[in-house]
């Protein structure tokens, strides 16, 4: 008998969960961040971005492909990703390579804590695979916008951000729906009247 084999046997789950451990935090490239469901604790360089991000038409139920055989999704990335995009904000106009993200539902109004020094959305893209590889495919969400942010703001609302793509998941439409009134009642309920959520329309750049 081979005296490694029992010792192989040990080995293998726990490079296995190193191995998917690492591909996912790789994956991931960054702080992803939890939406907001109160002000409690909030931080004073830190305001509440509103807003959604549409996609037509929408994902069919089995278009993202986010359970690879032999990942053991440890950090549960299938679910951050499903039905979702990753959208990353930054202090400057140009993405990085640490990235601090939101994950919004698509189609559903968000609620993110952000640093109210993030005023740029520099990148976005919602994942269709991924496979021990990596991520093997995306629809790359085109982002070139800023947020004014006034010193005073608890909270903004971006609008809502809606994407045509074609057969080939390029996008071929980008249009900017203001959606303030049901965003609105949306934060009231959720945060109560002791803030206001200011209309602060996404600019290009």
């Amino acid at each position: 008998m081979n005296i490694f084999e029992p010792l192989k046997l040990l080995l293998y789950p726990a490079l296995l969960l190193l191995s998917s451990l690492m591909l996912q935090a790789c994956s991931i490239g960054g702080e992803l961040l939890k939406e907001a469901d109160s002000f409690r604790g909030m931080a004073q360089d830190e305001v509440i971005i509103v807003g959604s991000i549409e996609l037509r038409p929408k994902l069919s139920k089995d278009e993202q492909k986010l359970s690879p055989d032999g990942v053991w999704d440890v950090l549960g990335y299938g679910d951050m990703n499903k039905n979702r995009c990753m959208i990353q904000f930054n202090s400057s106009p140009v993405a990085d390579d640490y990235k601090l993200l939101i994950n919004p539902e698509l189609n559903k109004t968000f609620f993110f804590r952000v640093s109210r020094d993030k005023k740029y959305i520099v990148e976005g893209s919602i994942l269709t695979e991924f496979s021990r590889y990596g991520n093997t495919g995306r629809i790359w969400l085109p982002m070139h916008f800023k947020v004014d942010i006034k010193p005073n703001d608890k909270a903004v609302y971006i609008g809502k951000i809606i994407y045509t793509r074609d057969d080939f998941n390029s996008i071929t439409d980008i249009k900017l729906k203001d959606d303030y009134k049901k965003a609105n009642r949306l934060f009231r309920k959720k945060f109560g009247k002791k803030y206001k959520l200011r209309k602060s329309l996404i600019q290009k750049i």
